[in-house]
């Protein structure tokens, strides 16, 4: 049993340092990015801001043609986007939803319990939906998510607007300096 324990701490620990070794590079990708620091990280941040919708699929169609249309760098809000990982989710979902009942009035104790109760029957709906497409079950299925959709989307946006103005502003600024650091080591003269 204790070597199962050691095991478990040990896999545990190793997911770790594999998850901080691709957050840095990730991070080493943004600052490399060819582009002004204003235009990296306002892509970025629009990266962080689809990351917190609940749009899962679509997070970085939403990212890329937000950033296309502001003329700011694609691959920062594609890169932005990976704030969003199986290890965030919850926090995100969660907030986002607890945050989207407040702002429709809701109780956010009342909200929390009413997304437990129904988080499983729609996970079962969904997965009944997929196995067997009838009109009837589909259906089902969107009248249960949208009693919990409404609240996530609405909180989403919040929790990503907000989570995009504390990313611009630190991105912004390790951009220049990161910049500015490789252009004074690539013309040492200048």
């Amino acid at each position: 049993m204790q070597q199962l324990a050691a095991a478990s701490t040990a896999n545990l620990s190793r997911e770790r340092q594999l998850l901080g070794k691709r957050a840095a590079y990730l991070w080493r990708r943004v600052l490399r990015v060819s582009a002004t620091p204003h235009q990296v990280a306002l892509g970025c941040a629009i990266g962080v801001f689809a990351a917190c919708t609940p749009f899962f699929g679509a997070q970085m169609l939403l990212a890329g043609g937000l950033a296309y249309l502001l003329r700011v760098s694609v691959a920062a809000a594609l890169l932005g986007t990976f704030v969003g990982n199986p290890l965030s989710w919850p926090a995100i979902w969660s907030a986002s939803y607890v945050a989207g009942a407040w702002m429709l009035g809701l109780d956010p104790a009342y909200a929390a319990e009413h997304l437990a109760a129904h988080l499983s029957d729609s996970a079962s709906l969904i997965s009944a939906s997929i196995r067997q497409p009838t009109p009837q079950v589909i259906d089902a299925a969107v009248v249960n998510l949208s009693s919990i959709l409404r609240p996530l989307a609405l909180g989403g946006m919040l929790i990503g607007l907000i989570a995009a103005a504390v990313s611009y502003y630190p991105t912004r600024r390790a951009v220049r300096l990161f910049q500015t650091h490789r252009s004074l080591t690539s013309h040492p003269g200048a």
